[in-house]
Formats: structure tokens, C-alpha cells, sequence
């Protein structure tokens, strides 16, 4: 036992003692313990401070711990006690007794659940080091069940690694689900392009604002959202993941999903727009004013209402009808269908009216007019008409007067010419168009005739050569060639044999067309087939039609 310890022993022997008599005692077993050593009253003042542990050292000693530990965890490298005493720092005095204690684990949790971490503290005073049932007990305590590192527990254990923080357990995040996407393959914003006319010049009256599609045409692309994966906490407790978001789907009139669910596309062919969020597809292009430099050209793939005027210099295109409630000027008009004009048309010289279908006005007037139908109007002025069925001029007035007439079928009018004499050609069983198509399959026929007569003897060439055993391989293969292409060329001219045949037995037909007036003026000129009559007086009330060669006059 040290000296200090001793003497408090003593003390503590006779405290219940007179105060002289401890005094005495204390004195005598300090002389009797140390001979002639000096005894130690006056040191008692020294042993007394340092047996008592006063508030400020508590404070100081906790001081100095939390600025260790904050320093183990901020990562920096702390100097050994042993070293800052001996750079001067004043050693507290050692205690008799130091106690034991093994080492200890804190764990934390992060407030999300999905790490654990420790720290640990060694043991003191002799006490028993850190095991690995340590750790897994501490985690099993507190719940601690999922994404455990068991490699980094051992590392731990081994390597002593105390008053540092790991992370010994991990939770799995979950994976959100992926958003869905919408590609677009058309603008949504119309936007002027002008186009550009063949000599570089840019045309202002084309400015593309119809975005014409077909049937089963792509109008967008959609990406569905993925599902989540869900995770799981350290706690085991799973851990929700977010749906992807769809953004909205832009599925307007006419427009409809693909088989696969995949994709919008256009249920009819019309004009594609977006309005209000949504794609849709309109088979009728509207104009609620004129076509003019606000509106541009219109090349419609459906049909087109124009609720105004069609200034002239302006052209209107539609794969179906095209119908117009105001005044067609000098444009150019061509519909698929039917051609409807509420008022008429003034062509100024320049007007064209084409239709694969029939021609409806209320009047015309210095223009071309062609149709695949029938043509009926109250009038028809300066004009040159190509009708391929019926012409019918109906009304107050039904006239035609002045310009050209070709109607292959029926013509019936009030009156034919002016009392004028203006000039007035009728022309009836045939139009120019069956004329020009006679003369285009005639000079396409001309065409592959020779060719089949080239390849004919270009093959009757090579296959001698062939069978003489002096055709090199080159020949040889120019002669399978034309062996492929003979029966196409062959059937292409029975074709246009049969095609021009067809024709020209319908010109043929003449018997069955007719004109039917009230009145026939001076100055016209009726032609059927090969046969032609001009009119050199008024006729009232008559018909004309071909018989036997010549062109008769009936009523």
C-alpha cells in the first residue's frame, strides 16, 4: 500500500477519537513507520487536493473526451496521451484504483432507416476486448435484421478499431419506377415556311400551315411507365418505391392507339392538328374567311370548305371535295371529288376548275373547266369546258356562250351562242382529254413495240452464240436479262392494246351523244365525230346528234 493510502488508513481508525489523541497517534505511527524519515503533516495539505475531484475537473475532462471524439470522427490523427505530457501538459494525477470496464458499442441509426453505423470504445482497467457476438448482439437488441456487413463486423473485431465510426449495415434503396414519355412526329405549333418555287424565289402564298396524314400514319410514339422496385430498411421493414408518371396522352378526334398499344396514329386521312392538348385529324380542312395571303395555298388531303372568297393568284388542292360559299377569282381549283361553288367563278383569263368528280356553279365565267363527272351551272361564259359525262345549264338563263364545249355524253342548255354571233364550238362524243390520252398510248406503244423488237433479236444473237459455244460470260448474262424482261415488255403492250382499244371504241360511240336547246345562234359550230355543222341561222327548240355519218337536227 502507498504512503498516502496508509496514513488515510490511519486517519480513518480514529476518527472517533479526541482530535489530540488522533493527532498523537498519527504522528507516532508516522515515526515508527519511516525512523527518521520527516513526518508528513505538512504534505497532508498536497494529499488532500488530490483526493478530492473537484466539478472543474469533471468539466475539463469532458471537455477534452468530446474534442477527442469529434476529432476520431472528423477523421484527423490524435497524438498518444502519453505524447502531450510529455510536451507539458500537466499529467492528472493517477487514480489508486482504475476501473475495469470492457468495451462498449453505441450504435446509430440514420434517419432514413437505410444505414446502421457504430462506434466502439475500448475496454479499460484490464477489461475484455470487443467480440463479434458483441456486435451481432447489439444489432439483434436493436432490431437490426437486413443488409448487415458481416465481412466489416470480423474486420472490426480483428483490427481492434475503436473510437472510429463504421457503417455495419446497409438497407437496399428501392428503384422508382422509370416516367413514360410521349415522341412526337408532328409540331404542335404551326409555324410559316414559305416555300421555295424552282428558280430560288420564295412563294409567300405557300406557307404550309396543313400537315396532310394518311390512314395508319404515326402521329406519336408512347412510352409507358415502369413499375417500381420496392427496397427494404435495416429494420426489414420494406421500403415503398414511386410509380413512373405518364405525362398526357395527346389522343384527340380521329386519332386512335396502334394494335400494340404502343402508338397514336390517324384513324382517317385528313389534316392533323393540335388543339387543347390533343392530337386529331380533320377529313375537313376549314377556312372561316378567304384564302388569300392570311391563309396561303391549300393542299388538302381530305376535303376543303372555304367559307369565304378564293382571291386570284391562290391554288386549291384537295384529295376530296372542295366546296366554296364565296367568289373563286383567277385560281386554280383541283378536287379530288366534287368541285361545289355557291356563287361561281370569275377566272379573269387564268381560272381552272379540275375535278375527278362533277362541277357544280351557280355561274362561270372566263375560265377552264375540266371534270371527270357531270357539269351543271346557269351559265357558262368565254370559257372552255371539257365534261366527260353530262353538261346540264339549268336556270333563269342557261347559256352558253362564246369559248369551247367537249361533252362526250348529253348536252342540254337553253340557248347555245348569242344573238351577237359570238363565236361558240361544241364539240360532242369526245373530249380532249380522251384525245390526248388516245395520242399518249399510241406513243407509248410505239415505244415498247421497238423495244420488244430489239430485245427479240438481241436474244435470237446471243442464244446462237450460246449454242455455238463462243458467248463469253458477260453475254451470257446480258442474255438471261433480256429473257427476264421479254414477257414484261410483252404483257405491258397487250396492255395499252387493250386500253387504247377501249378507248377508241367509246369515241366510237358517238350515236348515243346529244345536244338539246332552246335556241342555237348564229356563229356556232357543232362537231360529231367525224362530222361538223355550223349553225348559219337561229334554231329554236332542237336537238342534234350523228346518224349514218352525218350530224341531224331533230326536235
Amino acid at each position: 500500500m502507498g504512503e498516502k493510502s496508509f496514513i488515510y488508513s490511519l486517519f480513518s481508525k480514529y476518527l472517533d477519537e479526541d482530535d489530540d489523541t488522533a493527532t498523537d497517534g498519527v504522528k507516532n505511527a508516522g515515526n515508527e513507520a519511516h525512523g527518521s524519515q520527516k513526518s508528513h503533516t505538512a504534505e497532508e495539505p498536497e494529499d488532500e487536493k488530490a483526493m478530492i475531484e473537484t466539478v472543474e475537473d469533471w468539466n475539463e475532462k469532458e471537455r477534452r473526451k468530446k474534442e477527442r471524439a469529434m476529432a476520431v470522427l472528423n477523421g484527423e490523427n490524435l497524438p498518444d496521451e502519453t505524447e502531450e505530457n510529455a510536451q507539458g501538459e500537466e499529467t492528472p494525477p493517477a487514480s489508486e484504483e482504475e476501473i475495469t470496464a470492457d468495451a462498449s458499442v453505441e450504435l446509430t441509426v440514420s434517419p432514413d432507416k437505410m444505414t446502421a453505423s457504430v462506434i466502439l470504445t475500448g475496454p479499460t482497467g484490464g477489461g475484455r476486448d470487443i467480440l463479434e457476438r458483441d456486435l451481432k448482439d447489439v444489432l439483434e437488441d436493436n432490431g437490426i435484421v437486413f443488409g448487415i456487413d458481416g465481412e466489416k463486423l470480423r474486420e472490426i473485431v480483428d483490427t481492434r478499431a475503436y473510437r472510429q465510426m463504421f457503417i455495419i449495415a446497409r438497407g437496399q434503396p428501392p428503384v422508382n419506377g422509370q416516367n413514360g414519355k410521349i415522341k412526337d412526329y408532328y409540331p404542335r405549333q404551326h409555324q410559316l415556311k414559305y416555300a421555295t418555287r424552282e428558280n430560288g424565289n420564295i412563294d409567300f402564298k405557300s406557307l404550309n400551315l396543313i400537315h396532310n396524314v394518311k390512314k395508319g400514319e404515326v402521329i406519336c410514339e408512347i412510352t409507358r411507365p415502369t413499375e417500381p422496385e420496392d427496397g427494404m430498411d435495416v429494420f426489414g421493414e420494406p421500403v415503398k418505391g414511386k410509380m413512373g408518371v405518364m405525362p398526357p396522352i395527346p389522343q384527340g378526334k380521329n386519332v386512335v392507339y396502334s394494335p400494340e398499344k404502343d402508338k397514336l396514329v390517324s384513324a382517317c386521312e385528313g389534316n392533323l392538328s393540335f388543339r387543347s392538348g390533343r392530337f386529331q385529324v380533320e377529313n375537313v380542312f376549314q377556312v372561316n374567311g378567304n384564302v388569300d395571303n392570311s391563309v396561303g395555298n391549300v393542299d388538302f388531303s381530305g376535303s376543303v370548305l372555304i367559307r369565304g372568297d378564293v382571291l386570284e393568284g391562290f391554288h386549291v388542292k384537295a384529295k376530296g371535295d372542295i366546296t366554296v360559299m364565296g367568289i373563286v377569282e383567277g385560281a386554280f381549283l383541283k378536287a379530288g371529288g366534287n368541285i361545289l361553288l355557291h356563287k361561281g367563278m370569275r377566272g379573269m383569263r387564268s381560272g381552272v376548275l379540275e375535278a375527278d368528280g362533277s362541277v357544280t356553279a351557280k355561274f362561270l365565267e372566263d375560265c377552264k373547266i375540266y371534270a371527270r363527272g357531270d357539269i351543271q351551272a346557269e351559265y357558262i361564259i368565254n370559257s372552255e369546258v371539257s365534261c366527260e359525262n353530262n353538261l346540264t345549264l339549268l336556270g333563269r338563263r342557261g347559256a352558253f356562250i362564246g369559248g369551247k364545249c367537249n361533252v362526250f355524253n348529253l348536252m342540254k342548255v337553253k340557248a347555245v351562242g348569242a344573238e351577237s354571233h359570238i363565236p361558240t364550238q361544241v364539240t360532242l362524243g369526245v373530249t380532249p382529254q380522251q384525245i390526248a390520252q388516245v395520242e399518249e398510248i399510241a406513243e407509248e406503244l410505239k415505244t415498247i413495240t421497238q423495244t420488244l423488237e430489239e430485245c427479240q433479236k438481241n436474244i435470237a444473237y446471243l442464244s446462237a452464240r450460246q449454242k455455238s459455244g463462243s458467248i463469253t460470260p458477260k453475254q451470257s448474262e446480258r442474255l438471261n436479262e433480256l429473257k427476264l424482261k421479254l414477257p414484261v415488255n410483252s404483257l405491258k403492250q397487250k396492255q395499252l392494246k387493250t386500253t387504247a382499244a377501249q378507248i377508241a371504241q367509246k369515241i366510237r360511240e358517238v350515236g348515243k351523244t346529244r345536244l338539246t336547246a332552246g335556241e342555237v345562234y348564229p356563229g356556232t359550230v357543232i362537231c360529231i365525230g367525224d362530222s361538223k355543222l355550223t349553225i348559219s341561222r337561229k334554231e329554236d327548240h332542237c336537238s342534234f346528234y350523228y346518224l349514218d355519218g352525218e350530224i341531224k337536227k331533230g326536235l
